[in-house]
C-alpha cells in the first residue's frame, strides 16, 4: 500500500467519544464501492473491525458518517457503534454537525462556465482585504453521467428549476486576499451537497486553483488547493462540543 495513501489517525475512540477522526490522503476515496475495494473507510475497518457491525446509509458504508471527495485531503469521521451513529444522524440532519474547508482560489471574473445561472453578489471589488458571505443554492446534476453539479437559482431556467434538489444548500464563506487576485477561502456548511463549495466558489468567480472539475484554467501541473480542515458537533453523549482542525501549508 502507497504511504501517501494510507489514512492517519488524528483521534481514537473513548467510551464517550466512539468514533475515530481520520485524515485522509488526497487520491483515496472516503469508501468502497464495492466490498473490499481500497478507501478510507476499508483502511479504518482494518484497524476498528467494531465499524462493520454499524448499519450505515448504505450496507457497505457502515459507520461512515459523512463523506469528502476523493481528490480532496482532510478529516473524516466514521462511528464505531450503532448507537453513536444514529445519534450523530439526528445531529446532521438538524444541521448540528459543522465541517470546514479550506481552499486558495484565483479571482478569476471572466469564470462563466456552461450551465452556471448569474451570481448576484459581488466578490470582485479590487481592494477587499476580507468578507464574509453566504452563497446559497439548490443544485442539479450536469454533464457526462452527471458527474458535475450546478448551482440553480430563482434566475435559471425552467429545466434547471424542475431538476433542482427540494433545498437549498448554504455555504458560509470567509475571503482573505493573499496577494493580487489570490484569496483564501474559509468555509463551512452544516448540510452538504457533492462538489458544494467547489461549485459554490466557481460560481462566485473563484475557482480553486488546481479544480479540475470547477476552474476552466484548470492545468496538470496545478496542486488542488482544497482541504477538509474542520469538524465540530455536541456529542450526544456528554452533550460537550466536539471540535477539531486539521492545519494545512499553502
Amino acid at each position: 500500500m502507497e504511504k501517501s495513501k494510507t489514512i492517519s489517525i488524528v483521534h481514537e475512540a473513548t467510551d464517550f467519544e466512539p468514533f475515530v477522526i481520520l485524515d485522509k490522503p488526497r487520491g483515496l476515496p472516503s469508501a468502497p464501492l464495492v466490498s473490499g475495494e481500497d478507501s478510507a473507510l476499508t483502511q479504518c475497518a482494518r484497524l476498528y473491525p467494531d465499524v462493520k457491525r454499524v448499519f450505515g446509509k448504505k450496507e457497505i458504508e457502515y459507520g461512515l458518517l459523512h463523506r469528502i471527495d476523493t481528490e480532496t485531503e482532510g478529516l473524516l469521521l466514521i462511528c464505531l457503534t450503532q448507537e453513536f451513529y444514529d445519534k450523530m444522524l439526528c445531529v446532521q440532519n438538524c444541521d448540528g454537525f459543522k465541517k470546514e474547508y479550506t481552499a486558495v482560489c484565483k479571482k478569476n471574473l471572466e469564470c462563466k462556465q456552461e450551465g452556471f445561472p448569474p451570481f448576484n453578489a459581488d466578490f470582485s471589488a479590487e481592494n477587499t482585504c476580507s468578507l464574509n458571505a453566504v452563497i446559497s443554492s439548490k443544485f442539479r446534476a450536469f454533464g457526462k453521467k452527471g458527474a458535475l453539479v450546478r448551482p440553480v437559482s430563482s434566475d435559471s431556467g425552467k429545466a434547471a428549476l424542475k431538476a433542482a434538489t427540494n433545498r437549498e444548500y448554504k455555504t458560509n464563506v470567509s475571503i482573505e486576499l493573499l496577494e493580487k487576485n489570490m484569496l483564501k477561502a474559509s468555509c463551512s456548511l452544516t448540510r452538504g451537497f457533492r462538489h458544494q463549495v467547489r461549485c459554490h466558489l466557481a460560481w462566485a468567480s473563484m475557482p480553486i486553483v488546481g479544480d479540475r472539475l470547477y476552474n476552466p484554467k484548470f492545468k496538470e501541473s496545478d496542486y488542488f488547493c482544497f482541504w477538509a480542515t474542520g469538524l465540530s458537533f455536541i456529542n450526544p453523549i456528554t452533550d460537550k462540543l466536539f471540535k477539531i482542525s486539521k492545519h494545512v501549508a499553502y
